[in-house]
């Protein structure tokens, strides 16, 4: 149906422009109050969700950072553990130790094995972390004498480092035996590390004492 607004009356044409008017401010109502708080919320959530995800990507880093620190420091703790095992003396028992090291190493490297003396010498008092009862290491030395060619001498040092890394040779001399060609008699100071002998915290203001 087509309007002929010529046809139509003033008043006719009045109501008509007032119907077009109310529409249009209908209209501009609907897109001010409906329509923009619609894409702003729409918006504003987008936003909200890029920054929740945001948040979410963080924690899960942060999360598998401290995952993967937390098994570096179990491994860690393995190692030292496995360190200490193997490379230090225990309390109490460490000629035995240290005489059983020694000797396996004689018997791979073929040297004549002569004597051995040790006795321990304090090293100083370091408190390794996280041990309780204020355990202290303090070194072992031993004095060993071997016959040997030069040629063995160097096997034998090389046995040593490989078995004990933490071992230290102090002192070396060599005094030859002209009677037995190309044989000398080498005597060696060596030092391992040992543990201390456990502390029990004492009371307030008195020193520690031994269990």
């Amino acid at each position: 149906m087509r309007l002929n607004w010529s046809s139509l009356t003033k008043e006719q044409k009045q109501v008509a422009m007032l119907i077009v008017m109310g529409l249009l401010i209908a209209g501009a109502l609907l897109y001010a109050f409906v329509v923009l708080p619609l894409q702003a919320g729409a918006e504003r959530r987008q936003l909200e969700g890029n920054a929740l995800r945001e948040k979410l990507i963080k924690a899960d880093l942060a999360l598998k950072h401290e995952v993967r620190a937390k098994a570096e420091g179990v491994r860690k703790r393995g190692q030292l553990d496995s360190l200490t095992n193997s490379a230090v003396a225990p309390f109490g028992n460490a000629f035995a130790w240290v005489t059983e090291q020694l000797y396996q190493v004689v018997k791979e490297t073929g040297v004549e094995f002569e004597g051995l003396v040790g006795n321990s010498q304090p090293l100083g008092t370091v408190a390794p972390a996280g041990l309780a009862g204020g355990r202290t290491f303090s070194a072992f030395t031993a004095q060993m004498t071997l016959l040997c060619n030069y040629t063995d001498l160097l096997r034998f040092l090389r046995g040593l480092e490989e078995n004990n890394q933490q071992l230290t040779v102090t002192s070396l001399t060599i005094d030859r035996r002209d009677q037995q060609a190309g044989r000398h008699q080498v005597s060696l100071t060596l030092e391992w590390p040992i543990w201390g002998q456990p502390t029990v915290p004492a009371a307030p203001g008195g020193p520690p004492v031994s269990p």
